[in-house]
C-alpha cells in the first residue's frame, strides 16, 4: 500500500486528519468520557508507514489537544493531575511511536535476504530487483552486515596455486631436493 510515491505522499495528510477526528470526538464527548485509548491508531500508522518522525509529534500533539480541554471543561479534577496524566500519556504514545518505527526498519532490513534469490550458475552473480547482475560479495555486503575477505579452499589452491603450495621433498641429509646441500663449515680460527 505504501510503497507507491503518490500514495506515500498523501499518508501523512491522512493520519493528521484521522488525529483531527479523534481530538474532536474526544471535545464533543465531554470530561466524562475519554477517547484518549485511541489515539494510538494514528500514532501507529503514522509511525509504521512515516516513521518516528510523524508518529513523535502526533504523539505530543494528541495529548496536549486533550490537556487543553480541560480548561474548557468543568473541572473534574485539578489541573496538576489533568497535566501529569498528559504526560504520562506523551510518554506512552512516544515510547510507542518509537518502537513500531524500530520494528518497522528491523523487519524490512530482515526480509531484504529472505525468499528465493537468481544467481547465475555460471559466475554466480545476483540478479537485483531492477534486472541488473551483480557479484554475490557486493550484492550480500549492501544488503546485509556481512563483509567478505578473500581466500581460497585447499582445492582451489591447489588447482591454481599447486606448484608454490606444495612443500618441498627433503632429503635424508637434511637439504631441500634440487637445492644444492651447502658445504659443512670450517670456520674454525686460531
Amino acid at each position: 500500500m505504501a510503497n507507491s510515491p503518490r500514495v506515500q505522499r498523501w499518508l501523512p495528510a491522512l493520519w493528521s486528519a484521522l488525529a483531527v477526528v479523534l481530538v474532536l470526538g474526544d471535545y464533543f464527548t465531554g470530561p466524562f468520557v475519554s477517547l484518549t485509548i485511541l489515539f494510538v491508531v494514528p500514532v501507529a500508522l503514522a509511525s509504521r508507514f512515516n516513521g518516528a518522525k510523524w508518529g513523535i509529534p502526533m504523539g505530543i500533539l494528541l495529548p496536549l489537544a486533550h490537556f487543553g480541554f480541560t480548561f474548557l471543561w468543568p473541572p473534574e479534577r485539578p489541573s496538576g493531575d489533568s497535566l501529569i496524566n498528559a504526560g504520562i500519556r506523551i510518554a506512552a504514545l512516544v515510547g510507542f511511536a518509537v518502537l513500531i518505527d524500530r520494528t518497522t526498519q528491523q523487519a524490512r532490513e530482515i526480509r531484504v535476504l529472505r525468499g528465493l534469490i537468481p544467481v547465475c550458475a555460471f559466475c554466480k552473480k545476483i540478479r537485483t530487483e531492477d534486472q541488473k547482475w551483480q557479484p554475490i560479495e557486493f550484492y550480500i555486503t549492501q544488503h546485509s552486515e556481512a563483509t567478505f575477505t578473500s581466500t581460497f579452499c585447499p582445492e582451489c589452491g591447489a588447482k591454481h596455486y599447486g606448484q608454490y603450495l606444495e612443500k618441498p621433498k627433503t632429503t635424508p641429509s637434511g637439504a631441500e631436493e634440487g637445492v644444492p646441500a651447502s658445504p659443512p663449515s670450517s670456520a674454525q680460527s686460531d
